[in-house]
């Protein structure tokens, strides 16, 4: 039985933006992969590439293309010159000084740990240097957890950690914050407040007697003798 490709969208046209090339090669790659029986030679390759240029990149791509270069048949050539022309040069000097300088701020620890772990395929560091260095951007009341524990034996245990402590303490953040809400709502008076009893008004003498008052409880008819008399 012959096992279906998976569905996948094409991504964004690459328009020739040096830090999105990584990107795009990752994505394009990906695809590749997953769908082999489509992308199934060289030519194939660099040309659904070629589909997915915009911009300055399509302009660079058009020469290859309308000159029928030996690039649309090298897929590896290809790709050298494409990263050449759009990519970091220098790699590993840029993504240690993007390490040296990342920070989780307001971040959760899962992103900051993302971002960093592909900065550091980029550099030759040891692992005592990337543990350093990750635990350094972390905020502050992470590093403080960390403290608490034991020092990791690799990058990834670091990693597994960072992101321990973070979810420990935004965990305990949500507890105080439905504490505090609770504690509010019960420090509210329960009891009705009082309704100001109404003073009644004195009519002054110079506006006459006041309106006599019938009690009709008290009042009662006539009887037919009493009417004859």
């Amino acid at each position: 039985m012959v096992s279906l490709e998976p569905k996948i969208s094409l991504p964004e046209n690459f328009d020739g933006t040096r830090f999105k090339f990584r990107g795009f090669v990752n994505q394009v790659c990906l695809i590749m992969q997953l769908h082999p029986r489509r992308y199934f030679d060289d030519t194939t390759l660099v040309g659904f590439i070629g589909t997915l240029l915009t911009g300055t990149a399509v302009a660079w791509f058009a020469p290859i293309l309308e000159t029928s270069s030996p690039l649309l048949q090298d897929f590896n050539t290809f790709m050298a010159e494409f990263e050449a022309v759009f990519g970091d040069n220098d790699k590993a000097r840029t993504s240690a000084n993007k390490l040296r300088c990342l920070q989780q701020g307001t971040r959760s620890t899962i992103v900051y740990a993302s971002e960093f772990r592909q900065l550091a395929c980029d550099v030759n560091w040891g692992e005592v240097a990337l543990i350093d260095q990750f635990r350094y951007g972390l905020h502050d009341d992470v590093q403080d957890l960390l403290l608490t524990l034991a020092y990791p034996s690799s990058f990834s245990e670091a990693i597994t950690q960072a992101i321990r402590c973070d979810n420990h303490l935004f965990k305990h953040r949500q507890e105080n914050k439905v504490t505090s809400n609770a504690q509010l709502w019960n420090s509210r008076p329960t009891t009705l407040p009082l309704v100001p009893q109404t003073t009644p008004v004195i009519r002054p003498a110079s506006f006459g007697p006041a309106p006599m008052h019938i009690d009709t409880a008290k009042f009662k008819s006539l009887t037919k003798a009493e009417k004859l008399r």
